[in-house]
């Protein structure tokens, strides 16, 4: 009954502020976003010669997009929380590139909205739009290092003379929770297998172990490489110079970005809008005809789409925490009962030749990990399938893509961590002892209170719960073997839990090939035995919809913004704590969660 309340009270809350906001918002809101709903079936965007197509650096990129109706009203009272998919972003640049009406690009802002690998491939679609003869501009007030990347591609790259740079290396920082727990008397039960498998860690110590330093720095100078080689590229400075630049972090103001050569020159925004102007042969910036990456979307497509199509290859994309069950609302996950009927589909689906399961996340439930390999290899059993690895694919993302006919990762993908662990909070002392809560329990055997959160652990509890974990791991490392037909002790040579970068799995084993979604769908077609420009492609699930997402996690956006409320900026800190601790459901195979990479 209590829960029930707090849900209703939840849905009721957040009902009155959404409809507050709209009253406020007006009627000219809602007739703008009837507009905009319904120019899906409108005639296509009509374009002028010499259009600029802006691109804004800090649009919210993912594999998984969400349309967002909010953001044509351009209001504060709607602000936008959209995002777009990642293969859509790039199907714009690349229509961009054939549409003789588009003249060149105009990027906005410096801070990327993606990861590093999706940089990867935004960066070289946009060298291929610059092969086609076409200019790209870019302006920002400051720029952040994932940003540049993306940027450094720019014909001109402008800054603001008051604005920054940021080019000084990885780090990652990791949280540290061992004393946090001893001071309010709760013990963290740990049970792992893998000397590398650091993600219980924070609970065990209160500092770094040389293991995770060993592993941490590997993969963070592998990356860090592989960054400074493309801006060493696409700026012609030497690599070494690019190093010294910043192990001293060397840009501290506008003024060294430019005369190091990072940037072409310090302007305002209207200032390098001007520019644009003069390059196009127009009399001022307002006579350019500058189109928004969502109505360019909408624009007449001008590449050929002659020629039948036999065949297809269909991209399903699996994006966030792996979880047991089905997805709750709100929240992008993988959920097993939801990701297995969608590849079951696939499997019996005679239209499709082959599937490309795009994956992009750190891991999560070890037994929803195992359900998804399941359904994987049933559906290889009928068609081809191929894993394109993101971002992240560790742990449980690397189980599910481990049994794949090929792997292909991006250089800088996060990729390995086979390794998988158990966590309990053991509460007794500071319920017991500092509060003064005792409890007794009458059992009609000597484990039928097993795991109860109220009781201290014994040895047989302890041991019981390890050799669960240790069969785990002795189930995920034989079918990481078989996937990748490496014998048995030279997986486990790079497994124990141990992180990679895409360019290091490769090395070892672990993935195929090296690459973005046209590798991992060509490879795919090609097992098919499907000629080139035979098949036709396709995205699943594609975006999602704005408004039934908002009423799916209505709930949880409002108990977020009570919370964030009352706890101001440590809200989403203290959520992300909170939302780990409260995932570890059985078994984990997943990558630390305190451990982030700043600048990645």
């Amino acid at each position: 009954m209590k829960g029930f309340i707090k849900t209703t009270i939840a849905v009721l809350l957040g009902l009155i502020i959404f409809s507050f906001v709209v009253f406020i918002g007006g009627s000219a809101a809602l007739v703008g976003i009837i507009a905009s709903a319904s120019s899906d079936g409108a005639e296509p965007t009509m374009i002028d010669d010499q259009s600029v197509l802006v691109l804004k650096l800090s649009q919210p990129i993912a594999e998984i997009g969400e349309s967002d109706p909010f953001e044509a009203l351009n209001s504060s009272y709607f602000p936008s929380n959209g995002s777009v998919s990642l293969q859509n972003y790039l199907d714009v640049i690349d229509k961009a590139a054939n549409d003789d009406k588009i003249a060149g690009i105009y990027i906005k802002g410096g801070s990327f909205g993606g990861s590093m690998p999706m940089a990867l491939e935004v960066r070289d679609a946009l060298r291929a739009f610059k092969d086609n003869g076409k200019f790209i501009y870019a302006y920002a007030d400051y720029i952040t290092e994932a940003g540049y990347y993306v940027l450094a591609e720019a014909n001109k790259i402008y800054l603001n003379p008051i604005g920054s740079l940021e080019f000084n290396g990885l780090s990652s920082e990791v949280v540290y929770l061992k004393k946090f727990f001893e001071k309010i008397g709760v013990k963290p039960e740990i049970f792992r297998v893998g000397k590398y498998k650091s993600a219980v860690e924070p609970f065990m110590t209160d500092k770094m172990s040389s293991a995770n330093k060993e592993q941490i720095s590997s993969y963070l100078n592998s990356l860090y490489d592989y960054y400074l080689g493309g801006i060493s590229e696409s700026r012609g400075i030497k690599l070494e110079e690019l190093r010294n630049i910043s192990n001293k972090m060397l840009i501290r103001n506008a003024h060294d970005a430019q005369q190091l050569k990072f940037v072409d020159e310090l302007v305002y925004e209207d200032e390098a809008e001007a520019h644009i102007a003069e390059m196009l042969e127009v009399e001022k910036a307002d006579d350019i005809s500058f189109i928004k990456y969502n109505k360019y979307k909408k624009a007449f497509d001008p590449r050929s789409k002659e020629g039948e199509k036999t065949g297809k290859v269909v991209v399903l994309a699996a994006e966030g925490d792996i979880i047991y069950g089905k997805s709750e609302g709100g929240n992008k996950s993988i959920a097993n009962v939801d990701l297995v009927k969608e590849i079951n589909k696939l499997a019996d689906d005679e239209s499709v030749d082959a599937v490309v399961l795009r994956v992009n996340s750190p891991g999560g439930s070890a037994l929803s990990s195992d359900l998804i390999w399941r359904a994987v290899q049933n559906l290889k059993k009928k068609k081809p399938v191929v894993a394109s690895m993101s971002t992240y694919a560790a742990s449980g993302g690397y189980y599910i893509s481990m049994g794949c006919d090929k792997i292909v990762a991006y250089p800088n993908t996060i990729t390995g961590s086979i390794g998988i662990f158990g966590l309990m909070f053991n509460p007794s002392e500071l319920l017991n002892k500092k509060l003064g809560i005792k409890t007794y329990a009458v059992s009609t055997g000597e484990f039928s209170n097993f795991q109860s959160p109220l009781d201290d652990f014994s040895k047989e509890d302890f041991a019981i719960i390890q050799q669960s974990v240790e069969e785990g791991y002795k189930t995920f490392t034989e079918k990481a073997a078989e996937g990748r037909h490496m014998n048995i002790d030279d997986l486990l040579k790079v497994a124990q839990g141990r992180v990679w970068t895409g360019i290091q799995a490769k090395e070892v084993g672990l993935v195929d090939q090296l690459g973005g979604y046209e590798t991992a769908i060509d490879i795919a077609a090609d097992l098919a035995g499907l000629e080139v420009d035979s098949y036709e492609v396709d995205h699943l699930p594609g975006e999602l919809d704005f408004f039934e997402e908002m009423f799916k996690g209505l709930e949880i956006e409002t108990q977020a913004y009570l919370k964030k409320s009352l706890m101001g900026e440590y809200s989403s800190e203290t959520d992300k704590v909170m939302k780990w601790m409260n995932s570890m459901k059985g078994v984990q195979a997943r990558v630390p969660y305190l451990e982030e990479i700043e600048g990645y």
